[in-house]
């Protein structure tokens, strides 16, 4: 991880919105998953590793970010706190569910299960900031129309 921090800043550096980072993490997860599910080697599976790490680096600093965007005033804190206790609570049940699927059935369907669920970021950043664009085009019309809060 510390020898990607150049990429990330790199990344960081040219797109600084916070959903083109999360897009961009969730591809690269994406297709990290792609390789490992058609993997025959061991070196295959060891890039699709190395590309998953790259992804997850692009990823996850923005979800907090985001919950404390979206946070209420004085309670970023605990937003934040709640984001990363729900991605506690699923590296620890993931890997149960994980191994379940795989015992019950095959690795490919717990493949084809992970990348649906990796379809699923794309849809709610979509649509995470929608609420925030209507109250700063309100703002705008109220300072506009000469009325401020």
């Amino acid at each position: 991880m510390v020898l990607g921090q150049p990429l990330v800043k790199w990344v960081t550096g040219k797109f600084r919105s916070q959903k083109i980072h999360i897009y961009l993490g969730n591809a690269i997860l994406f297709t990290s998953f792609l390789i490992a599910m058609f993997a025959e080697e061991f070196t295959m599976f060891a890039v699709a590793m190395v590309i998953l790490t790259v992804g997850e680096m692009l990823m996850w600093p923005a979800v907090p970010t985001i919950a404390s965007e979206l946070a209420p005033k004085g309670r970023a804190g605990f937003y934040q706190g709640f984001v990363n206790s729900v991605s506690a609570a699923g590296r620890m049940i993931g890997p149960v569910f994980g191994g379940l699927i795989v015992d019950l059935y095959n690795i490919q369907l717990l493949f084809f299960v992970l990348l649906f669920l990796l379809l699923i970021p794309f849809f709610t950043t979509f649509f995470y900031d929608s609420g925030i664009q209507k109250l700063h085009k309100l703002d705008r019309e109220r300072t506009y129309n000469g009325k401020e809060a």
